[in-house]
Order: structure tokens, then C-alpha cells, then sequence
């Protein structure tokens, strides 16, 4: 009995120690934990009592005592902890813990508050005229000098990534830039002019289009005062790239509008039938204008003289807060074994957390929202992992892994893990996906991707993709993927494109469900050595999608209700992939004849070779197997864009297609996955594996106690 009484005293020690960390101190009696309140005293001495103001004075603590023997910790109080800059932590803050209350009510803001004080009538006549009449009554003019903000610079002549222009939070919602049209878009009617987009750079030049008159056969841009700065916002030419361009000129009597700059490849669809300019149904807004403010919430920043003119919302009550800040909230450089916990980070125009170097910082159960930038950035070090966290309402993107070393294919061993991200890329609308892992292209710069793993997350509403990959060895699993592409097109849910390189990597075991504008798996422009198997797509563009590429392997998934089950086409012929220079030169920077490239990827250095051809066609696809999967309802099962020869050396085999609409699954309606053995349809392939359906998605652990059922 002595004994029990013992072992049951030392669990009700260590649950004091847990509920009550002031306590905790070091051998020498010290304290090993710090209290941070937005109430707290830097003078004071960081006990729960007598807490903190700021992190600065609690991680200087931390690391004048973290040689006593135990963990460091920083606990913040409920409230907001306003930031002026990022907190920065180096090795030296090595096994930091920083948390809140598990309900994520510690928020680090990086917003500014606007005073009542600060919110004036609009003095200026002429300024007030140019108001819609509907609008004259109720908007407020805010010099951001007033605010405490420092001058704007002046948006580039053409951006794609906000421009510089702060953004405005009531209420922690974010408020719209006065537009037109206030909802959707207009259309450009005809192009006159592409522009000039090559050559010298005084030759070149914006194009020009006409405009449409409304209903009422008003021409609105007429009302627009273009010489102080007007933008205009569009997919001009591809629905994956949107720009936002200054006006030039304005002709009211062409109804036209011309550009400032040229947009790459000029304005005017790309998929125009042949000869003509565009197609007429190229999508834009224009955006930033004084005289398009008509509706509560809408704002502009007028430049010339540094001032907010907004229609607050109509019940005037509530908080405004302006983030105009670029920095991150946190940067972690170098420091291992750190833990963010339960916080919320918002606020700010740059990144919420960006780490780099060291080893194991583990970011876990926050919010991270209303930011300008993304989430959380990793770039290089060894095993961090992003788990448990939401993501929302973000300028970029939601989560970023980079590290590991391609040459020597030595893995990072970054995660992403059971995160829940929505409403990502709206200031960078595309390129700007829920999770990138070794982005392409150089897009956020976060170089290469070596064994990452991308988990249990649920990715959904998003107006692009949902997962930006490239690199090596990647796994991407278990991963419930919803509504993807909302506002482009021609992408993936999970897309990678142009690098004959990035191989290895696997995608299995995902679910991915009414993505109409989207492919759900897009190998793109020659990609090539991914593996796609197990997985089931639900009313998609296509399924798996092999776009010319080489010794990719789609096996064993389920698609239903698509256009296209599968495709695999030859554009490498007609686009010259086996002698494009930037291909070539990807294989030889990876040495394919050594090791470990040799080993890992076997035939990788016959893209190299010269007669990389099909009975004389250069460039067709070979090595690819498309085998065992189950298409259902779709407009076709599997599709082949080539000739016989041009497709010879590929295996596609035992792959079966079903008419109709019989399902596969236990209950789709009530979202239940699951294959049933009994129907038709699985009875066809009887070896078909069982996709673990019911463990996809957000699943409970110590961050996330509540795992809903995704509708």
C-alpha cells in the first residue's frame, strides 16, 4: 500500500507541474518558465502573477537559464501581444517551448489598430464628388499618417502579388477593395492590340481591348480618374496567370482601355480559335478606385495623398485594424527543437512563421490567418514538421517545405501533417497553393525538396491548387481535397510540371472530390518518375493526367463521374522536350550515370541519349504504366492523345471502365468512401486493393481534439 500511495503521489506531482508551469524551476531553484501577458511589466519578474509584457524580455531570460537543466518555456495569457517586428530565435533559444491557452485565445498581431479618433468625414469636395451618391453619407477618410502607418509606395505598372497595398481587418474579417464589378467579373469584348512583349523594352507596350457598356449602355469606365493610378485586374491571356495592370489610356468613345505594360505572350486567350485576338470572354475587374466604392466594407488607399477613404460596415461597431507590415511574426533561424503551440498569428502583410537551418521546430495547434504573405514558411534544416494548424484567409500560401539536398538525394524529412487549409491566395491567386513542397519554378524561393511527407491534411476552397510539388522522394498521402480552382483553370489538386528530374516522388491513399476546373493528379509538361496509386477521385476535370511525360506509374485509383478517367498524350513531340536545353541540362546537374542517381533511378540517363525516340518520332513518352484502375461514369475511361507508334512504349493494361452511375462506395452521399466489395463495379478487378478511405483527412491528436466530418 505505501508504495501505491507513493506512485499515485508522484502522478498528482507532475499533473501540478503540468497545470501550474510557474512552478517549474531548475536544480538551482530558478525558473524555467516565463509568463508573457499583454497587461504584463518587462520589470517584472515573468510569474504567472507578475507576467511579462513581451517575448523579447521572456526569451532572454530563457537563454541567460536554459543551461540549468530544464526545458525553457513561454506561456502567453489570453489576449492580443502586438507586434512591431518579427520575434527572432537562433540556436541559442534551442528547446524553447512557446504556447497559450489551448483554445489559441493568445493571438501575436502584427496589425495596426485604427483609432475612432482617426476616422474623419470626407473634407475634401472634390473628392467627395467623385464618391458614388449612394456612398457620399456614410465614407470616412483615414490619413495613414494618422494611423501610425508610413507612406504606400506607389503599386508597380503590373503585379500579381497585392503590389504593396496594405489590407484593412474589421472585426478580424477582411474588407474588400472597392472593385468593379462589385461581384464576378467583366469580360473583355474584343482586342485591338495584344502589345509588344518582346524585343527592347522601350519598343514594348500594353494592349488594348474594348470594354462592354453595362445594361443601362453606361460605359463605366468613363467615371475613372486613370491619371492618379487605376489598376486593372484579369486572366488576359491564360487562366493560371492573373496580372494586375495599370491603365495607360481610356477612350470613351472606343470604349477602350489600354495597358501600361505588356502582359508575356499579350493580352487575348490563348485558346482564341486560330487568327482571331481572343474570344471575348477573357475575365477582369478593376480594382483601387475611389469612385467604385458603393457598398458597406469597400475601401481604397488614395496614393496621390496617402489616404484610406472606407464605408464602414453598418452597425459602426467593431475593431479596424490596417496590417501593412512585411516581416513574419516569428523567424526561427537555425534553432532545434523549438515548439510553437495554441497561438494565434495574424495580422501582418509578410509570412506568419518562417524557419530555416536546425532541426525539429515543431509548429502545432495554431490559427494562423488574415496574413499577406503565407502560414508558415520552411526553408533547408532537418525534420521540422507543421501539425494541427488552420490556415486561413491568407495572401499566399498555406504551408511551405523546402530542404533536403537533390544531388545527393539526401532527405529533409519535413511534414506537413492533419492541417486544415482554406482561402489561401488572395493577394497571389495562383501559384499560391494550400501546401507547396519544392515549388517549381522558383516561386517563394524555397529551392529543393527531399523526402518530405504531406499528411492527414484537408485542403479545400482554394482558387488554385491545393498542392504545388517538385523535388524528389516526396510522399503525399491520406490528404482529403475539396474544391480546388475556384477561381483558374488548366491546374491540378496536386500539380507538378517541367522537370524531368523530380521523381521518386509518391501520391497515394488521397481523396480528392468535386474539383471540375481541375485534373486531380496533373504530371505536366514532360514531368516525369511519380507514382499515383490508390486513390480515389469524385467528380474532377480528369483523374491522374500524364502530360507527355516519362516513367510515371498510375495504378490502382479510383475515378468517378469525370469527363476523363485517365489521359496520357504526346505533347513532347510537338513541343521539342527531348532537345529543349532546359530539360537536358536538369538531367546532366543530377549526374544520372552515378550514384545515387544511377541506383535510384535506373534509365533516367536515357533522356540524355540522342535517339530518344518511338520507331523514329523524337520526343514520344515512354516508361509510363497506367494499369488496374477503376473508371466509372466517366466520358471516357482512359484517354490516349497520340499516334500507335508515338504510345508503343507504355504499358497500359488491365484497366476497367463502367458506363453509368454505379457507385463504388459504402455511402458517398454521407460521405463514406469506403469500397464496397459487393458492388459491380470493385467485383470486376477482384484483386483490387482496400483503400484506407475511412483514415483520410484530419484525424484527433494532442492539437486537434476534434476531427469534423468534411462536407
Amino acid at each position: 500500500m505505501p508504495s501505491r500511495r507513493l506512485a499515485i503521489a508522484a502522478v498528482l506531482w507532475l499533473a501540478v507541474l503540468t497545470i501550474v508551469p510557474a512552478c517549474v524551476a531548475a536544480p538551482d531553484g530558478s525558473l524555467t518558465t516565463w509568463h508573457v501577458s499583454p497587461s504584463g511589466d518587462d520589470a517584472a519578474a515573468g510569474t504567472v502573477d507578475k507576467p511579462f509584457a513581451t517575448l523579447e524580455r521572456a526569451r532572454d531570460e530563457a537563454r541567460a537559464r536554459r543551461a540549468l537543466g530544464a526545458t525553457p518555456t513561454i506561456v502567453l495569457a489570453t489576449g492580443i501581444h502586438r507586434r512591431t517586428g518579427p520575434l527572432e530565435l537562433d540556436a541559442r533559444d534551442s528547446g524553447l517551448v512557446i504556447r497559450g491557452p489551448r483554445d489559441r485565445s493568445a493571438r501575436l498581431h502584427a496589425g495596426r489598430p485604427i483609432d475612432r479618433g482617426a476616422m474623419r468625414p470626407v473634407a475634401d469636395a472634390a473628392m467627395r464628388d467623385r464618391l458614388a451618391e449612394s456612398a457620399r453619407a456614410h465614407v470616412v477618410a483615414i490619413e495613414l499618417r494618422a494611423a501610425g502607418c508610413g507612406p504606400c509606395a506607389t503599386p508597380p505598372v503590373a503585379y500579381n502579388d497585392g503590389g504593396g497595398l496594405p489590407e484593412l481587418f474589421w472585426n478580424d474579417a477582411p474588407l474588400p477593395l472597392a472593385r468593379w464589378p462589385n461581384e464576378g467579373h467583366a469580360v473583355m469584348e474584343r482586342v485591338l492590340d495584344r502589345g509588344e512583349w518582346t524585343g527592347p523594352r522601350e519598343k514594348r507596350r500594353g494592349g488594348t481591348f474594348i470594354a462592354p457598356s453595362g445594361e443601362s449602355g453606361d460605359w463605366r469606365p468613363h467615371r475613372w480618374r486613370i491619371d492618379e493610378g487605376a489598376w486593372l485586374e484579369g486572366f488576359w491571356r491564360v487562366p493560371w496567370d492573373p496580372w494586375t495592370v495599370r491603365i495607360a489610356a481610356l477612350d470613351p468613345a472606343a470604349r477602350s482601355l489600354t495597358h501600361a505594360a505588356a502582359i508575356g505572350g499579350g493580352i487575348g486567350s490563348k485558346y482564341a480559335p486560330k487568327g482571331a485576338l481572343g474570344d471575348g470572354k477573357e475575365p477582369w475587374c478593376a480594382v483601387n478606385l475611389l469612385e467604385e466604392i458603393d457598398r458597406p466594407g469597400e475601401w481604397c488607399l488614395h496614393l496621390p495623398t496617402q489616404t484610406i477613404y472606407l464605408w464602414p460596415l453598418a452597425d459602426g461597431a467593431g475593431d479596424l485594424v490596417i496590417a501593412d507590415r512585411t516581416e513574419p511574426l516569428l523567424r526561427l533561424r537555425d534553432a532545434s527543437r523549438v515548439r510553437i503551440e495554441w497561438l494565434t498569428i495574424e495580422g501582418g502583410l509578410g509570412h506568419g512563421v518562417e524557419v530555416s537551418g536546425g532541426e525539429d521546430a515543431l509548429v502545432a495547434g495554431c490559427l494562423l490567418r488574415n496574413l499577406g504573405g503565407s502560414g508558415t514558411v520552411v526553408t533547408g534544416g532537418r525534420r521540422h514538421a507543421v501539425r494541427s494548424c488552420d490556415f486561413r484567409t491568407l495572401g499566399a500560401a498555406g504551408i511551405i517545405l523546402g530542404g533536403g539536398d537533390r544531388l545527393t538525394l539526401e532527405p529533409c524529412g519535413h511534414e506537413a501533417i492533419n492541417n486544415d487549409v482554406s482561402d489561401v491566395g488572395r493577394r497571389r491567386k495562383t501559384w499560391a497553393a494550400a501546401i507547396h513542397v519544392g515549388t517549381p519554378h522558383g516561386q517563394f524561393a524555397t529551392g529543393a525538396a527531399v523526402g518530405c511527407r504531406v499528411a492527414h491534411n484537408f485542403l479545400h476552397d482554394l482558387p488554385h491548387a491545393a498542392v504545388l510539388y517538385g523535388g524528389n522522394d516526396n510522399v503525399f498521402e491520406l490528404n482529403d481535397v475539396r474544391r480546388v480552382a475556384t477561381a483558374s483553370a488548366d491546374v491540378g489538386a496536386f500539380y507538378t510540371r517541367q522537370d524531368w528530374t523530380s521523381r521518386g516522388n509518391l501520391l497515394r491513399h488521397n481523396l480528392v472530390v468535386d474539383c471540375p476546373r481541375a485534373n486531380a493528379f496533373y504530371i505536366d509538361d514532360g514531368d516525369s518518375g511519380d507514382r499515383v496509386e490508390e486513390n480515389i477521385v469524385v467528380r474532377a476535370a480528369c483523374g491522374p493526367f500524364i502530360g507527355g511525360g516519362h516513367d510515371n506509374v498510375v495504378r490502382h485509383n479510383v475515378v468517378v463521374d469525370c469527363p476523363v478517367g485517365i489521359h496520357m498524350d504526346c505533347r513532347g513531340i510537338t513541343r521539342g522536350y527531348a532537345t529543349n536545353p532546359a530539360y537536358r541540362k536538369q538531367i546532366e546537374s543530377m549526374r544520372p550515370d552515378v550514384a545515387p542517381w544511377r541506383d535510384r533511378y535506373p534509365g533516367m540517363g536515357r533522356l540524355l541519349a540522342a535517339d530518344l525516340d518511338a520507331d523514329g518520332v523524337v520526343g514520344a513518352p515512354h516508361g509510363n504504366v497506367i494499369e488496374h484502375n477503376l473508371t466509372i461514369g466517366c466520358g471516357k475511361g482512359v484517354r490516349l492523345q497520340g499516334k500507335p507508334p508515338e504510345l508503343r512504349d507504355n504499358t497500359i493494361d488491365g484497366n476497367v471502365d463502367i458506363p453509368g452511375n454505379a457507385s463504388p462506395f459504402a455511402d458517398a452521399a454521407a460521405g463514406d468512401f469506403r469500397l464496397d466489395r459487393r458492388s459491380a463495379a470493385v467485383a470486376r478487378l477482384p484483386a483490387f486493393p482496400d483503400i484506407p478511405a475511412a483514415s483520410i483527412g484530419l484525424e484527433q491528436d494532442e492539437y486537434r481534439p476534434h476531427a469534423a466530418a468534411h462536407p
